[in-house]
């Protein structure tokens, strides 16, 4: 037992939190006794690598920031903590994964980045996809979630579960996924809002939604004052908007 697992669990916040609860979770092909291996990309500190292999019984993580600052944080915060951490926790200045074909990893975290920026990011890490099933991704987008799940459905990802979180009043979203090789239909509300039904977070997710709606409502009232003609079609706004409220009207949801 670390030192750390004998004191109180640090305060790493619920996003965080959220992710490495996300990454412990098994995948159908494991058992309790499978080793984890993370590539947590875009590092920054190495607060969830530490706590990764500290709490949620992680063998090893790589953690990876494009920039050398970041990586020297985590270093010097990964030797601050003891051997324990710098046994199994490596920091490597790359790109995104670039250069690590040949790490073995079952679960990638990506967090606090944008939607587009993830997306791209595991693009261009082919080897990821090698294996069908075999590797848990849990991302977090700060923003642009639509075009995350736009690449993932596209690319032959599962999504399997999301979850949505709330800290210093922000709401965010974290996707678990798997690459299975299968594109799927998409609809415009499970592309903004999630193609699962939300295992964590509802009242959070419900915040989302109204916010979401009001902002729609907003726009599309606007537009329609500056416009001089009637459009015989349905703009996305509008189409999303329906779709909301049909999924709130079939929850209970008030919006």
């Amino acid at each position: 037992m670390t030192t750390l697992q004998q004191s109180k669990k640090p305060n790493i916040g619920k996003r965080l939190e959220t992710v490495a609860e996300s990454a412990a979770v098994r995948l159908s092909c494991e058992d309790e006794k499978t080793p984890l291996y993370a590539i947590d990309v875009g590092t920054d500190h190495a607060k969830l690598p530490m706590y990764l292999v500290a709490w949620c019984g992680f063998s090893g993580v790589t953690a990876t920031d494009i920039n050398e600052g970041p990586c020297e944080t985590a270093r010097r915060n990964i030797a601050a903590n003891g051997a324990f951490f710098a046994d199994r926790i490596k920091v490597v200045k790359t790109n995104g994964m670039e250069g690590l074909d040949e790490t073995f990893a079952n679960r990638v975290t990506i967090a606090g980045m944008g939607g587009e920026l993830i997306a791209d990011i595991l693009s261009r890490a082919d080897f990821t996809r090698e294996e069908k099933e075999k590797i848990l991704f849990v991302l977090q987008p700060q923003s642009k979630e639509h075009i995350l799940r736009r690449f993932l459905i596209d690319c032959g990802y599962r999504i399997l579960c999301e979850k949505w979180v709330e800290e210093a009043g922000k709401s965010y979203c974290v996707i678990s996924a798997v690459f299975d090789g299968v594109k799927r239909e998409e609809t415009l509300f499970g592309l903004y809002f999630g193609f699962s039904e939300i295992e964590k977070g509802k009242d959070v997710f419900e915040k989302v939604l109204l916010k979401k709606a009001k902002v729609l409502e907003r726009n599309i009232e606007e537009r329609k004052k500056h416009s001089c003609e009637e459009s015989p079609h349905f703009s996305e706004e509008e189409r999303l908007l329906c779709e909301i409220k049909a999924y709130a009207n079939e929850r209970g949801i008030l919006l």
